[in-house]
């Protein structure tokens, strides 16, 4: 394609940005010779537009002209605006240069003013640190002339300079203040020194010299700090070298006594004086020599130390041991107070220190004494519980009662030999089988003491708020066992004839006698409590009213229970080492709580004693002590049988020797126990803890043989000669007839289940029939109930028509 047609497609192209509106065009294939042609036609194109641009330009060249020249105009402002700008920033940095050396200038002129004030400062130090030097070296000059007084003068100035240097411990005033140290040592050495030279103390030689005035160096000392450590050291050696060895006594009960000179004072040989009033005059020529010679700027604060000192070793040392126990000593002790109040008065009169702690002790004699006499004897009664077990002896009580002319045991036993248990504690009926039936092991040891039941129920709480009072504990949770009685009569209130109380023929009069083991310790406890309550009594006298322990005089009624307190403390762990110390705390116990009742009910009706607690608290202590052993007791016993195993298959080796074995050892053991208790208990106690133990012994046979679901003929056979063995315990309880005559068996009377075991021992061995007559017509009925009886029918006899009707006949007839 030609030129001539593309160049104006390109032309439009460039000139609009338009594309050729044919298809020819747009794809035509140009070659080298077109595009040659189109470059000369574009050429041309230019030139023509170069043209008529010229043409433009010179239609339009005065405008144009103008623009130009304005142009360069602005031009020429903008440079000359630069030229401007670059003075102001030069002139503004010869400005900055300007104040920089005018700043260096005037911190020029300010460190030559700093300069200018410091080396006037420095001649000025200078010239103080030249004056204190020039102090402290007049101090020393002080000094070496002896004169303490203006040497300290100076060395308060020249601190008081030191100081005035200003902060800062280093450099020279570092230095200063070392001297000043050093030169304040000196004056503390100086004045030691003259104190030394005007009191030497002599501890070897017990000897105290004072010689010329303390007063000039007592100011001094103040000012250097060493007065109070000087009086307190003086204080010391005085006590050590004059005091103490005075109010110590040697073995040989010898005192030095003290010797005032001139000039000195001295303790010296041992001297056989020593009474409290020789002390007394010692003391005080001692402290009226150190008053008149150290003058009260001394004196008044060494007794602050010296005093005290002295009143704690004489309290210690010669007061407290001078306290008497006894009142015939209390006038010697009255005189002894006299002369500590008289001591307490020179201490004031003098104006020293510590005579309150002396008038305090005074005040507080009946206190001391009263402290006093309450360890002691607290001390007595400790010591006699351990010391006392060693002695014993057999002591007898006696008990009358009023009984009736047909009681048995009034008439001697000539008639009515069957009831001569009448006189005892319990009632016949309370003997009879049926209550037998129904005791307890318990009831079985109530039914020994003497206390009626309301007593029983009392006695522990009120024992224990005794011991509460006392010690401020009680005597613990166990339940008190029961006392054993005595064969006393039954008690009967003679009535009254006429309103006279005239008893009637009727009745008599019985003294019953019986005798157990006690140690020394009950009659050496009363005997010190009725020493208590005896002074308590004399102090309350005319005679004795002007004493100073006579306000002690009612708290003396308070010791008892104290010391009956301490009684029941130790008396357990004391008594434990005996075989038989808990009997031995019964039989102490129980006596001591008859003679503190007997001894109240002899005093006067005005008396202040008040034993009714105490002496309830030892019946509990006694019950107590006594119920533990029998546990302790029983509980051996308990485990011997439990070797039986119940006694089932007692016909069976080897269970049957087991079961042999365990009765023989129980039986055994229960004849060990009364040949341990038959020396020391009364025949009554003794049966009556042996039947009890028996009573466990028969109780857990009959309830393990009870319990047996079958019992064989081989078997009822073995039990039987098992019961039989246990049954020959009763010779224990044989008791001989007065007049000679056969001894009876009382073994039913302390065993409330003996009869009980007796009638199973006959059971095992017993017919149907035997059984059914016994239930019937004997006393079987008395003993077990209908069940208990038919539990026995079942397990002996093999079931049939007549084991039924067996059966029903016996609870058809129940207990009669």
């Amino acid at each position: 394609m030609s030129a001539d047609v593309v160049a104006p497609a390109v032309l439009s192209y460039i000139d609009n940005g338009a594309y050729p509106e044919s298809e020819t065009v747009a794809s035509a294939d140009l070659s080298p010779s077109t595009l040659q042609n189109l470059s000369k036609e574009l050429q041309r194109v230019q030139e023509d537009v170069k043209t008529e641009i010229r043409s433009i330009s010179r239609t339009s060249s005065t405008d144009i002209d103008t623009w130009i020249t304005r142009a360069k105009q602005l031009q020429a402002d903008i440079l000359h605006s630069r030229e401007v700008a670059r003075a102001i920033v030069q002139e503004s940095e010869e400005a900055q240069e300007l104040k920089r050396k005018e700043e260096d200038k005037r911190r020029q002129a300010e460190l030559l003013e700093k300069e200018v004030e410091f080396q006037e400062s420095v001649g000025t130090r200078l010239e103080h640190v030249r004056f204190a030097n020039g102090v402290l070296g007049r101090v020393r000059e002080a000094l070496v002339e002896g004169d303490v007084g203006s040497a300290l003068k100076r060395l308060e100035e020249g601190e008081e300079s030191v100081e005035g240097l200003g902060e800062g411990e280093g450099g020279v005033k570092g230095v200063l203040k070392r001297k000043v140290e050093g030169l304040r040592e000196s004056v503390k050495e100086s004045v030691g020194e003259g104190w030394g030279g005007c009191v030497a103390v002599d501890v070897e030689g017990n000897r105290v010299v004072i010689r010329g005035e303390l007063e000039g160096l007592v100011d001094a000392a103040k000012r250097v700090g060493f007065f109070d450590s000087q009086i307190v050291k003086l204080g010391r050696e005085i006590d050590r070298a004059i005091i103490r060895p005075r109010l110590q006594m040697n073995r040989n009960g010898k005192v030095m006594h003290i010797a005032v000179a001139e000039d000195s004072i001295s303790c010296q040989d041992l001297d056989d004086d020593a009474s409290s009033s020789t002390l007394f005059k010692d003391l005080k020529a001692t402290i009226a020599f150190l008053a008149d010679l150290l003058r009260a700027a001394v004196a008044v604060p060494l007794s602050e130390t010296l005093i005290p000192a002295l009143t704690t070793r004489l309290e210690e040392e010669w007061l407290e041991p001078s306290v008497p126990l006894e009142l015939a000593d209390m006038q010697t002790f009255q005189s002894l107070l006299g002369d500590v109040v008289s001591f307490a008065d020179d201490l004031d009169q003098l104006g020293w220190h510590g005579s309150k702690a002396l008038r305090d002790w005074v005040q507080g004699a009946p206190r001391i004494w009263l402290t006093k006499r309450r360890e002691v004897l607290l001390s007595d009664v400790r010591n006699l519980v351990f010391t006392g077990l060693r002695d014993t002896k057999v002591v007898e009580r006696v008990e009358t009662q009023f009984v009736n002319n047909d009681d048995a045991l009034a008439q001697g036993g000539e008639e009515g030999d069957d009831e001569w248990d009448t006189a005892w504690d319990e009632p016949e009926e309370e003997l009879a089988p049926e209550a037998q039936q129904a005791h307890t092991e318990d009831d079985d040891d109530a039914s020994a003491w003497d206390l009626p039941e309301e007593e029983e129920e009392e006695a522990p709480k009120e024992a224990g708020a005794d011991e509460d009072e006392a010690w401020g504990w009680g005597d613990g949770d166990e339940a008190a066992p029961e006392k054993p009685a005595s064969p006393k009569a039954t008690k009967k209130e003679a009535p009254n004839v006429n309103g006279q109380g005239t008893t009637k023929p009727s009745q008599r009069e019985l003294t019953l006698r019986e005798t157990f083991t006690v140690t020394a310790i009950p009659d050496s406890i009363l005997d010190l409590v009725q020493q208590v309550i005896a002074d308590a009594g004399m102090l309350s006298t005319i005679e004795y009213s002007g004493t100073p322990i006579a306000p002690a005089a009612q708290a003396l009624y308070t010791l008892p229970t104290l010391a009956l307190a301490i009684y029941r403390a130790t008396a357990p762990t004391a008594y434990a080492k005996l075989g038989t110390g808990n009997m031995l705390i019964y039989n102490d116990a129980s006596r001591l709580s008859d003679q503190l009742r007997a001894w109240q009910a002899s005093q006067p009706s005005a008396s202040r004693l008040r034993l009714d607690n105490d002496v309830k608290a030892l019946d509990q202590f006694a019950k107590r002590a006594y119920g533990t052993e029998m546990e302790s007791q029983r509980t051996v016993l308990r485990d011997l049988l439990d070797g039986a195993q119940g006694f089932s298959n007692c016909t069976t080796l080897p269970f049957k020797k087991e079961c042999e074995s365990a009765v023989e050892q129980t039986v055994d053991r229960l004849r060990e126990v009364y040949k341990m208790y038959q020396p020391i208990l009364s025949n009554s106690a003794l049966l009556q803890s042996i039947g009890s133990l028996l009573a466990t012994v028969t109780g857990k046979m009959i309830t393990e043989i009870e319990d047996l679901p079958d019992i064989s003929e081989a078997d009822s056979q073995e039990l039987k000669e098992l019961c039989d063995r246990v049954q020959t315990a009763k010779d224990l309880f044989q008791q001989q007839a007065e007049d000679g005559g056969e001894a009876r068996d009382m073994t039913f009377i302390y065993c409330p289940n003996w009869l009980k075991f007796q009638y199973l021992g006959e059971l095992m061995d017993s017919s149907l029939a035997d059984i059914k007559y016994l239930w019937n017509e004997g006393e079987l009925s008395l003993e077990f109930e209908a069940e208990e009886v038919v539990g026995l029918v079942e397990a002996l006899f093999a079931e049939s028509g007549l084991r039924r009707q067996a059966i029903q006949e016996i609870r058809r007839g129940g207990r009669r």
